[in-house]
């Protein structure tokens, strides 16, 4: 292969990296905002699911070329880092890297949750979400504080379902609560938000490229 022909080649490559990757954007943008707007849970665990795996790529091989790509990144492409003091703006990546994926959706939706209570007979899905926000919260991104109105409100609930005879499995509220992002919490938001906001504007302006002839692999993804 000629000089000439290798440059073109790797530029081939280079356009349809930054497509591939505009695209994967687009898609982890539109499915955000769609559970924004809709408020369905159903789309908020789409988006925190993909975003979760998206963020988990390593890195994209072919010919010789290899992009990589890191969660370990995220914070440092955005403004919010940039404009941190020294002391939070050396705290921001580690609070990123410690994020579960299931803790993304969970961080993202603080504020939008609903009644949050520790019940007696709690499902998989709420024991789940208790633990999460126990994790959160030990790691300094959100608050727990116990509400004896949410816990009054709740028991009504349950009280008016039982004289109903409409069936309440999960038993009494041990406990209720509100959660609150803390200022490290905030700064994690902000930077996944602004993470995003850069990948859709990438998507407006990057070229179509041509993937004809072309094979690329994902690799490293952790499962």
């Amino acid at each position: 292969m000629t000089h000439q022909a290798i440059r073109i080649s790797l530029a081939l490559w280079d356009r349809l990296l930054k497509a591939l990757n505009a695209a994967l954007f687009t898609v982890i943008l539109c499915i955000g905002l769609y559970a924004l707007v809709t408020n369905f849970s159903e789309a908020r665990g789409a988006a925190g699911k993909l975003f979760a795996k998206f963020t988990q790529i390593e890195s994209f091989e072919g010919f010789n070329v290899k992009a990589a790509f890191k969660v370990d990144q995220i914070a440092q492409s955005t403004e919010i880092y940039q404009a941190l003091p020294a002391e939070m703006k050396d705290m921001l990546p580690d609070d990123i890297l410690s994020l579960r994926p299931g803790w993304v959706e969970r961080l993202l939706y603080v504020g939008d949750q609903g009644k949050l209570c520790d019940f007696e007979f709690a499902d998989q899905k709420m024991t789940e979400a208790y633990n999460t926000d126990r994790h959160l919260a030990a790691d300094g991104l959100i608050s727990m504080k116990d509400s004896r109105e949410v816990k009054a409100q709740v028991l009504e609930e349950m009280r008016q379902a039982k004289a109903r005879n409409r069936e309440w499995p999960n038993g009494e509220p041990r406990s209720c609560y509100v959660t609150e992002l803390t200022e490290r919490g905030r700064n994690v938001k902000t930077a996944l938000v602004q993470f995003l906001r850069a990948g859709f504007a990438a998507a407006a302006v990057a070229p179509a490229g041509r993937r004809d002839g072309s094979k690329m692999k994902v690799a490293t993804i952790s499962r």
